[in-house]
């Protein structure tokens, strides 16, 4: 039997994973077709590639061998693919990127819809998550590229890592009426630590080493000692709806608040010279652009800087020590 391109793509997602239920999620197939064709590759190969356990698969010296193979052979099908296919691939197709809950919100979303307008004949599939749920899609291949903070990938050998043009500031958030909204004086780093902090993603090391030295400051200050953080959760619109319902505050780049700052329901605190992300864009290192991908990567860039003009305005608006914005002023009749 002839393996087909596909079979290859199933075990190096299965390399990658570790684990036939999630390799076939990702796949979009059942795990028993997976495990199916994976045997059937064993058959014709004449040895098992992976080992099987109660803990996970692995595989096999041989396997590894097979593996380094076959992602070769998937590079090469790349390659011929986007040659043939050429600026005709913008007429049909899908591209697939990913991207954390900030970038997803802030940009993302605005570059997927941009791309869908342009091409309307293309699929677009946007897959929000951290950094380490998105990196295996990309090295299985299903994934184009996707965006994410800079300083937790340049150490991949095996991953590009552009970085995009801007830095992202962080501003902590309270809603409207949070005690700290009412403090005299600016308000710190360790100021906001003294409440419960929620986050909907994993803290950069850069910038979690001073997030833990001012909520060490602010636990030393506070009758109550907070769990840092206090609530994490996968997603944007639940942080929202968290902060919004109580005294428990966070961390964002304004273009994910634009709405709750311009409605007043939520104000910015404090901000402190490093809080800040630096996004990129994270390819495969060695894979081939299609022109799909290099299409929505024009737009990510586009959009990104409209999310940068965007929050350069939010903040001359609502930056932590001002009242709100003039309609919002109108609104509570003063």
């Amino acid at each position: 039997m002839a393996l087909e391109l596909q079979q290859l793509r199933q075990v190096v997602a299965l390399a990658e994973y570790r684990s036939f239920v999630r390799a076939a999620a990702v796949l979009h197939i059942s795990q028993p077709a997976l495990s199916r064709s994976i045997q059937a590759v064993e058959r014709e190969f004449g040895s098992n590639l992976f080992v099987r356990s109660s803990a996970g698969v692995i595989p096999t010296d041989m396997g590894r061998l097979y593996i380094e193979r076959a992602r070769d052979l998937l590079r090469m099908a790349d390659e011929l693919q986007g040659e043939a296919l050429g600026h005709a691939a913008l007429s049909t197709g899908r591209v697939d990127v990913g991207g954390g809950p900030f970038p997803a919100s802030a940009f993302l979303g605005l570059a997927a819809a941009r791309f869908a307008e342009q091409f309307p004949r293309v699929g677009v599939r946007l897959h929000a998550g951290n950094w380490d749920d998105l990196v295996h899609p990309l090295r299985s291949r299903t994934l184009d590229f996707f965006v994410a903070e800079t300083s937790l990938l340049t150490r991949e050998p095996d991953l590009e890592v552009v970085a995009l043009p801007v830095r992202h500031p962080l501003f902590f958030v309270a809603r409207a009426g949070h005690p700290l909204t009412r403090k005299a004086g600016s308000v710190r780093a360790a100021d906001v630590t003294e409440w419960p902090f929620a986050t909907p993603s994993r803290i950069p090391p850069r910038v979690l080493d001073p997030f833990l030295a001012a909520h060490r400051e602010g636990s030393a200050r506070s009758v109550k000692l907070h769990p840092f953080p206090a609530i994490e959760c996968n997603g944007l619109e639940p942080l929202k709806r968290i902060v919004a319902s109580s005294d428990i505050v966070t961390a964002t780049i304004l273009p994910c608040i634009a709405d709750e700052l311009e409605q007043g329901s939520m104000r910015l605190l404090a901000t402190e010279p490093w809080m800040h992300l630096h996004y990129g864009i994270i390819s495969l290192r060695g894979r081939p652009w299609t022109h799909t991908a290099e299409a929505m990567r024009d737009l990510v860039l586009q959009a990104e800087q409209a999310a940068t003009e965007l929050g350069q305005r939010l903040l001359e608006r609502h930056g932590p020590g001002r009242r709100g914005t003039k309609s919002s002023t109108a609104r509570n009749g003063k």
